[in-house]
């Protein structure tokens, strides 16, 4: 587990037996907030193949408002609970859609309170996802989310967060996913999505 102070502590999980052992927390952000995300299915397979090595919990940030200094401190209890599971995690996961060639705005928006300070006046602390552990993915048209991975990379090195595998891995929606609503993941792109959970998991250890 991540703390405010950048110590880290094991979240606690008991094995058959009864012994206490070390698990690590995911923490997955999903770019799209409608019900039947393609994102949100990626996520939900890459959650299927980390299965009992890490507890994967999804941030709910339809609630928080709009980044506005105004309102900045204090923060809103929907901006400290968002804050508080980043911060708890041991790392995160981005899956997020394009848009109009750059980020889903709500996606920007809590990503922009993330790299707030929670002090006022206080520009040099760091902030949840500053040495976090980050990988990113993204679900979409034929460019497979080229330029919002891009975009997140740059943001990410900025608040200076750990990325894990520099801008991602990029998925080209079956044809099938826009005419019939279903996304299909095909073999491959499985395969990809292990490879990401892989290096993920173990940038967690370090």
């Amino acid at each position: 587990m991540r703390k405010a102070n950048g110590t880290k502590e094991a979240y606690a999980t008991k094995t058959d037996e009864g012994a206490t052992v070390a698990r690590k927390k995911l923490l997955f952000i999903v770019g799209s907030l409608r019900a039947g995300s393609f994102n949100r299915a990626l996520a939900d397979y890459a959650a299927h193949v980390v299965g009992d090595r890490a507890q994967v919990d999804y941030l709910d940030y339809s609630d928080v408002p709009f980044m506005d200094e105004d309102i900045e401190f204090p923060a809103p209890a929907s901006v400290e609970r968002v804050r508080r599971q980043v911060d708890e995690a041991d790392g995160v996961w981005i899956f997020t859609p394009e848009y109009n060639f750059s980020y889903p705005a709500a996606l920007k928006n809590v990503l922009d309170w993330l790299s707030r300070p929670q002090v006022a006046g206080d520009h040099d602390a760091a902030v949840p996802l500053t040495d976090m552990p980050v990988a990113i993915s993204g679900a979409g048209g034929k460019n497979a989310c080229a330029n919002v991975r891009r975009q997140l990379l740059d943001l990410l090195n900025y608040v200076e967060a750990t990325v894990v595998g520099g801008e991602g891995e990029g998925f080209v929606l079956p044809a099938a996913a826009w005419t019939e609503g279903v996304y299909d993941i095909p073999e491959w792109d499985k395969t990809r999505i292990a490879m990401q959970a892989e290096d993920l998991l173990a940038a967690t250890k370090r």
